[in-house]
């Protein structure tokens, strides 16, 4: 597991990260979200040890970080480039020998990856020949291409198509599954609930909120429709497990589970509509920001 503690960041009178802590676990897909300013790409590059905190530590399996241990961490800048005029495979095999495996090594891994990323007939052909989301591949397979112990990347879903999404993702699931900790910042907020496991909230430099997905979009609400809404709340609000009414064109609340709301809602009149409904991510906390 990666962890940071209390990492604070401040250049003249800005603050850039206060008092930031999370923990990105092994085997987990762990996303960072927040807008451009929230301090994202600062966080991700102290992570990666090109910036230092003002406070604050980055540890990796209780070990605290120094400059020089991250030689096998796979990482993806939000600045992306690239060598349009080299092979594919070549640049892939380049930038996984920077992190000291051996070229046979490097070269079974890119092959390997551009099978997994559909793109195992395009390895000979030069950068500046593929599309924009192909590229956006390679540089997914470059960045695990040495096998890391932890992958971070900055702007995680910029240039996917909906098909390089799907393949990307499945990527970087086998590569969390097999016990990294792999950690994607973005401002996408849909992306970040469909394929993370864990997500931080970041504003304005701080953490403020983290947890599992399931347990950031909390238990769903429910909704009626029905002829009298202020009858139907009325009636909700004398239930025992049942809360949060709320009234409106139509009735929402809470419930201590399904079965206690299927009960509340059999014995009002009147309904013509009954549902289950759960906020995103976005619509709990992104306005809050």
């Amino acid at each position: 597991m990666l962890t940071l503690k209390e990492v604070s960041l401040r250049k003249g009178k800005r603050t850039y990260l206060d008092e930031a802590s999370f923990t990105a676990e092994a085997g987990r897909i762990t996303a960072i979200v927040g807008t451009r300013s929230a301090g994202r790409t600062e966080l991700v590059r102290i992570i990666m040890g090109l910036i230092a905190a003002d406070e604050g530590t980055v540890e990796l399996e209780d070990f605290e970080l120094d400059f020089g241990d991250r030689q096998n961490f796979g990482y993806l800048p939000a600045e992306r480039g690239g060598y349009p005029n080299m092979r594919v495979l070549d640049q892939i095999v380049y930038l996984a020998r920077l992190h000291g495996i051996t070229l046979g090594a490097a070269e079974r891994n890119a092959l390997t990856l551009l099978g997994h990323l559909e793109l195992a007939d395009r390895g000979y052909a030069p950068l500046k020949n593929l599309s924009g989301a192909e590229v956006a591949r390679v540089d997914i397979a470059a960045t695990l291409a040495a096998d890391p112990d932890v992958v971070v990347i900055d702007d995680a879903f910029a240039g996917l198509d909906a098909a390089s999404l799907r393949l990307v993702t499945a990527l970087l699931r086998a590569h969390a599954s097999s016990g990294a900790p792999v950690i994607l910042a973005t401002d996408d907020w849909e992306a970040a609930q469909t394929f993370a496991d864990d997500v931080i909230i970041l504003s304005q430099g701080r953490v403020t909120a983290s947890g599992s997905v399931e347990k950031l979009l909390g238990a769903p609400h429910y909704r009626i429709e029905t002829t009298d809404t202020e009858a139907a709340a009325s009636a909700l609000r004398t239930r025992t497990g049942i809360s949060d009414v709320r009234e409106g064109s139509t009735v929402s609340f809470r419930a201590d589970d399904a079965k206690t709301a299927a009960a509340a809602v059999a014995e009002l009149k009147s309904v013509k509509n009954f549902e289950s409904v759960r906020p995103t991510l976005a619509e709990q906390y992104k306005e809050a920001l």
